[in-house]
């Protein structure tokens, strides 16, 4: 974590200590995850929504993977649904709701959401037919890629906030690892771009992976083989961590 680490190091050794802490606690996050059932619906549902909205009826098609939605959705309408979804699992799972399992709500939550906004017309006032199209798509390899990517910064963000909420206050003040609210703000730009440059490594997989899944051997996207997937990609995310911590060591 090259520039978290230039932002913490203030000459002293509790710097060194945190990094290292959630650098720990955040690849173990990661590693627990395919085990959580909320992270693993979360990001099989941002694979099977674009593909419904290719489908003659969408409504159905999302009722067909869990998603209540009405006839010709809004983005709010999909962004609830997708919500519901996910706790319906969480109930699911003996009620357990882990701590993951809400990061990863969130985190799908705010990909869906952003990328939709992002891709609407600016022109005029997109329509829900607007919403369908833009959604459709993210069905093919190289946008599968960016949502998945998306995915999966959102979520390593908020693990990573996760332990720095618990760890920041016993090092904030003057001479101390974070000296000021204010640079809470800055140290924050950190997390995220530290986040979003370290998944980057698994959006060529993600493509390649989808396109030779459902393009070559023409297979459905099954639970079981997006943890297959899953499993790959959270690989890559932790070494790409480990790899930035150690080089920001050296810094």
């Amino acid at each position: 974590m090259p520039e978290i680490i230039n932002l913490l190091v203030a000459g002293t050794a509790s710097a060194t200590e945190l990094v290292e802490a959630i650098t720990k606690a955040t690849e173990a996050a990661l590693t627990r995850a395919l085990k959580d059932q909320a992270f693993v619906e979360a990001l099989w549902l941002l694979v099977k929504i674009p593909q419904a909205a290719k489908a003659e009826s969408f409504s159905e098609a999302l009722r067909a993977v869990g998603v209540a939605a009405p006839d010709n959705p809004s983005a709010t309408d999909l962004v609830a649904g997708y919500d519901a979804a996910i706790e319906a699992v969480q109930r699911r799972s003996d009620g357990d709701v882990t701590d993951l399992g809400e990061m990863a709500r969130q985190a799908g939550i705010s990909a869906l959401y952003s990328l939709i906004e992002e891709r609407l017309p600016s022109l005029w006032e997109p329509t829900r037919e607007d919403v369908r199209t833009t959604l459709a798509t993210f069905v093919g390899p190289e946008k599968f890629g960016e949502l998945s990517q998306r995915f999966l910064t959102n979520f390593s963000e908020r693990t990573i906030q996760y332990y720095l909420d618990r760890e920041i206050p016993r090092h904030l003040g003057p001479g101390n690892v974070v000296q000021s609210v204010g640079d809470m703000a800055v140290f924050d730009d950190a997390v995220r771009r530290h986040c979003a440059e370290s998944t980057m490594i698994m959006r060529p997989f993600a493509k390649d992976w989808l396109g030779k899944s459902v393009y070559s051997e023409g297979k459905d996207i099954s639970q079981k083989k997006l943890v297959g997937f899953t499993a790959v990609a959270l690989k890559k995310v932790r070494k790409e961590f480990e790899i930035r911590s150690k080089a920001g060591e050296n810094v």
